[in-house]
């Protein structure tokens, strides 16, 4: 009886978390379904494409007016493209290059809606044994596309109170490196300051891509609803969700910090055709990190479902004792 009672116990319990298994799973995930992201690739491609047609006038005009074409200028940003000069040129009392942030805002502005609208579909994708077809796949975009524009909402109340924290951070810093006598006192706390500001960011970060994907897998259309159940979900899993979150982010860091090294360091100004390449190939391992992370955390949820899920065997029925027969012996 206290067999049956504990197993039926066991039953009605949320299981424990599954050890998750997704890492792997989710890099096999994106490989087998790349189709997507070589839209997003070309797609970003374009939307450059078109922002930076008009800066490359305005860096061979307007910037060459500013360093009065020297022939410093010319060699490094009107007939290549270097760093160091582009940060110098930001620099300039003038600030030539406020104007190109009018240019770059409407492709990065479009690029962002772009990936709102494709994340529906991407994740109905990366929760179906088989992949979609071009039709089921934008129907999925378009289904969770308004339900997303509200998490959005959600997202940026709920980085309000970061923004907040940063500022404080900020004062603060300003405030130690005037009285502190050492000169290491004022950058070591920026860097903790920055490093727990970070990490909120990343778990802010990570209960909003649950939600999205728990909105995809139960098709819910309340977002605060689907907030609330996925911070409870991401609270009693936090190690091994924000571990899979993290090995995924530093993987991405290292990458696109290796190839802004080379770019930096190793090609020549004049190279543009070797800094376009590897400028693509920095966004494309970029691209793929970030729809690796989403495509673990699908796997992620998928098998912790099936394991809260899974079927309890119940116990087989108790045996009966077998009767034990009385001779009785007659009596003299």
């Amino acid at each position: 009886m206290h067999d049956i009672l504990r197993l039926t116990m066991d039953r009605t319990a949320p299981a424990p978390a599954p050890k998750p298994r997704a890492f792997f799973a989710g890099a096999l995930l994106v490989w087998t379904r790349q189709r997507i992201l070589w839209w997003i690739f070309v797609v970003n491609l374009v939307l450059a494409f078109l922002g930076t047609h008009s800066v490359a006038h305005f860096l061979a005009d307007d910037a060459g007016v500013s360093l009065n074409h020297s022939l410093e200028s010319s060699r490094r940003l009107v007939h290549g493209f270097d760093v160091s000069a582009f940060a110098e040129l930001g620099s300039l009392p003038e600030a030539p290059l406020r104007g190109m942030s009018a240019m770059l805002l409407m492709p990065s502005f479009l690029f962002t809606l772009f990936m709102l609208f494709m994340t529906g579909g991407l994740l109905v994708s990366y929760q179906d044994d088989l992949p979609l077809d071009s039709g089921g796949f934008f129907e999925a975009c378009g289904r969770h596309f308004w339900r997303f524009v509200r998490l959005l909402i959600y997202f940026a109340i709920a980085m309000i109170p970061v923004g907040i924290l940063w500022s404080i951070a900020g004062k603060i810093y300003s405030d130690v490196d005037d009285v502190a006598i050492s000169p290491y006192a004022g950058p070591g706390f920026m860097c903790v300051a920055t490093v727990a500001i970070l990490f909120l960011l990343m778990c802010v970060r990570l209960w909003f891509d649950m939600a999205q994907v728990m909105a995809v897998a139960k098709d819910e259309r309340r977002m605060h609803r689907v907030l609330r159940r996925s911070a409870a979900l991401v609270w009693n899993n936090f190690g091994p969700l924000f571990w899979l979150y993290l090995r995924i982010s530093v993987i991405g860091c290292v990458l696109f910090g290796a190839g802004l090294y080379v770019w930096m360091m190793k090609l020549r100004p004049e190279a543009t055709r070797a800094a376009f390449t590897l400028g693509q190939v920095m966004i494309l391992l970029w691209l793929g990190t970030r729809l690796w992370q989403r495509a673990s955390e699908v796997e992620w949820y998928k098998q912790y479902r099936a394991a809260q899920y899974a079927p309890v065997p119940m116990p087989p029925p108790p045996v009966p004792a077998p009767a034990v027969e009385v001779e009785v012996l007659p009596s003299n």
